[in-house]
């Protein structure tokens, strides 16, 4: 183990790799995908510079890595958000506006990033509802960006744990002209009642 981790009985880790590109204090270098699921704010990648300096002027937030910007390029990135992270004032309600304006705009397909939005209508079981937020780092490292030194699940049983609930949060949520028309109705401060038809799948 390098003398910059630290590795708990339970087989959490925390990593701190200063002056190396990371997500959530973890190098990204050889990623080959990542998944993001976020249930408290709009992840860092995918914040707008006011969001962004709202979410700095909260310490625990901005120590917990909640104001990272930068992904690797390349890598498929898929990120599912609850929509109840978007009710949240943060900066003000012109900074939301903007923000989910922002949302829309990178709802294009053929990218390498991919946004989802779990709606709160949703009919949900107990085994699906909201976790605290954790990336998942191709499939066998989790980072959850809970403390100011994120903790890093290896262990393939936790590993497996977060990589099966992002599978059923994906199921739940809205992608392409669904989430579009959500997003919408919420920049305007009229959340819809409900949302026809079935989500999009990826083909």
């Amino acid at each position: 183990m390098r003398s910059d981790e630290r590795l708990n009985a339970g087989g959490a880790r925390h990593a701190s790799h200063p002056g190396r590109p990371t997500i959530w204090g973890v190098p990204w270098q050889r990623a080959r995908r990542i998944r993001i699921y976020a249930s408290t704010l709009v992840p860092g990648p995918l914040q707008i510079y006011g969001y962004r300096e709202a979410v700095r002027s909260y310490p625990l937030a901005r120590e917990c890595g909640h104001d990272e910007a930068v992904l690797p390029n390349g890598v498929p990135v898929a990120f599912v958000l609850e929509e109840s992270v978007l009710h949240r004032q943060v900066g003000g309600h012109d900074v939301m506006r903007a923000q989910i304006s922002h949302l829309l705009g990178l709802l294009r397909p053929a990218t390498n990033l991919s946004v989802s939005l779990i709606p709160l209508h949703v009919g949900r079981t107990p085994e699906d509802l909201p976790m605290e937020p954790f990336v998942i780092i191709d499939s066998h490292r989790v980072v959850l960006p809970v403390t100011p030194r994120p903790v890093v699940l290896e262990h393939r049983e936790q590993a497996s744990r977060y990589t099966a609930a992002f599978a059923r949060f994906y199921r739940l949520a809205l992608t392409g002209p669904l989430a579009s028309q959500h997003l919408v109705g919420l920049q305007n401060g009229h959340a819809p009642t409900s949302v026809p038809g079935r989500r999009q799948r990826r083909k």
